[in-house]
């Protein structure tokens, strides 16, 4: 137990390195694409590896946007950005996320500070014993008490090794469905999302991440089966971007669509849509990932004052 926690930790410093970096990096006018890679690069250059692409997501898309090859969004002068960031050591995940209010509008600060006091409050009942559901009931409280609603069909996740989501599913509310109780040993990623809008989000139709979920070979051909196997062997089952492929060289830039339509049409590949505010009004994320001791004790991998 104490190596795995051990690695956790290793994985959240690489991650806190890489949300001190965005911080730094985000100002009106700089590439998303710069924001995404940079951090990525940091991530390694801490001797970690990548959980899942970089998400920068604008407004009120509330998850899932990670810049594709040749992207051109830019920050903008005004807004609420979000910065998700994971890493993994030995396959043991961290997984945060912080908010940038990218001209200090204190209408958008309202936003920041209620996901943040959601997560807060969280981590406070986060000991064994405590019911998911209850985690999700403080988180809404918190939030709404900022005049704002929690988003409530995004949530906090379990995480096992080399499993970005492991099953158990922390609520942003009060779902009395999710009676599992925490216990040392677990691991989970805890992000409340508040928004002005109706508290939902919806299917993008722009996806820009993807999973290897399963190997087919029938009716595949040799020069597919490759590809197949590279990207099984390099990303395992997390996900991971197209941006990856093309800097791993994996396959040719010019076949890299393709390739990877056919994939997704064969069920080789899940993919994630981005996740956009029903009524597209702004939604704020903060996220940490959380891991009990043994003993049961509260540690947060990836919490950095500085940050939040």
């Amino acid at each position: 137990m104490e190596e795995k926690v051990e690695n956790y930790i290793k994985a959240g410093k690489a991650v806190i390195a890489a949300k001190r970096l965005a911080r730094k990096l985000t100002k009106p006018g700089v590439p998303f694409l710069e924001i995404a890679n940079k951090c990525e690069e940091e991530i390694l250059k801490q001797g970690a590896g990548l959980s899942f692409p970089v998400n920068i997501s604008l407004n009120e898309i509330a998850a899932h946007y990670s810049p594709p090859i040749g992207d051109k969004s830019i920050v903008p002068e005004k807004g609420l950005l979000k910065v998700d960031i994971g890493s993994h050591f030995k396959g043991y995940i961290a997984d945060s996320a912080i908010t940038i209010n990218i001209d200090g509008d204190p209408l958008f600060q309202n936003y920041c500070n209620a996901a943040k006091a959601g997560l807060d409050a969280a981590i406070e009942l986060f000991k064994p014993g405590t019911r998911l559901y209850e985690l999700g009931e403080v988180i809404a409280d918190a939030i709404i008490q900022r005049g704002l609603k929690p988003i409530t069909n995004l949530g906090g996740h379990q995480l096992e090794q080399y499993d970005l989501h492991a099953g158990a599913f922390i609520p942003n509310y009060k779902q009395t469905t999710h009676t599992k109780v925490l216990k040392p040993g677990d691991a989970y990623a805890c992000e409340p999302f508040a928004t002005s809008g109706r508290g939902q989000v919806r299917n993008g139709k722009e996806i820009y991440i993807y999973r290897f979920a399963r190997r087919k070979t029938k009716n595949m051909p040799y020069e597919l089966q490759s590809y197949m196997n590279k990207i099984e062997k390099s990303f395992k089952h997390l996900p991971f971007s197209p941006r990856w492929i093309k800097r791993e060289n994996l396959i040719p830039e010019s076949k890299i669509e393709r390739v990877i339509n056919v994939f997704v049409r064969k069920r080789v590949l899940d993919q994630y849509n981005v996740l956009i505010e029903r009524t597209n009004q702004p939604v704020s994320q903060f996220e940490h990932t959380i891991v009990l001791d043994n003993d049961g004790n509260t540690i947060v991998t990836t919490r950095d004052p500085n940050l939040e």
